[in-house]
């Protein structure tokens, strides 16, 4: 899906839970009265989040759930590092159903985050059978299905892009 979406014009930063040193989360970067505790490497990635224009998430799914790191990832920063970007949604599992269980709880947790998830997603079944020895992928449905939601990212970022600089999104009432 990289390449896909390099293909396509976007810059790409990679964030896997397991590359990264994520304790298990006990509390919020943005609910803290001093985040200067945290370290550096997280609020420089809550920066790369501020900064970006939309986001994809690759998910497993596992035993129907979600994964547990993924969620402590995202939930490490506040939903306003996420708000009114577009999100796609990829998901794979090694069985039959390409992590399908998991995109409906998926929207919902982005959405809970502030992401616009875009309309198309994308399900890769039987993901260890579904590339070569080099690591390239050897479905054509599945790539057209990448492509397609690669595409629909691009636009729905670049529109909402532009619209909030027509329209800037509203803000909540002051409280008196």
């Amino acid at each position: 899906m990289k390449e896909i979406l390099e293909e396509e014009g976007l810059e790409v930063s990679l964030w896997d839970p397991k590359d990264s040193p994520y304790t298990i989360l006990e509390q919020p970067l943005h609910l803290v009265p001093d985040a200067s505790g945290f370290p550096q490497w997280m609020h420089d990635k809550k920066k790369e989040l501020e900064e970006a224009d939309s986001f994809i998430i690759c998910s497993a799914e596992y035993n129907s759930a979600l994964p547990p790191a993924l969620t402590n990832m995202l939930d490490h920063y506040p939903p306003a590092a996420y708000k009114d970007r577009p999100v796609a949604l990829l998901t794979y599992s090694v069985g039959p159903f390409g992590g399908c269980r998991i995109q409906i709880n998926l929207k919902a947790h982005v959405t809970e985050l502030g992401m616009v998830p875009v309309p198309a997603s994308c399900t890769v079944m039987s993901v260890g059978s579904m590339f070569d020895e080099e690591g390239n992928l050897t479905d054509d449905r599945v790539k057209a299905n990448m492509v397609k939601q690669a595409k629909e990212l691009k636009w729905y970022a670049e529109a909402l892009k532009s619209y909030k600089q027509i329209r800037p999104v509203p803000l909540p009432p002051k409280k008196q």
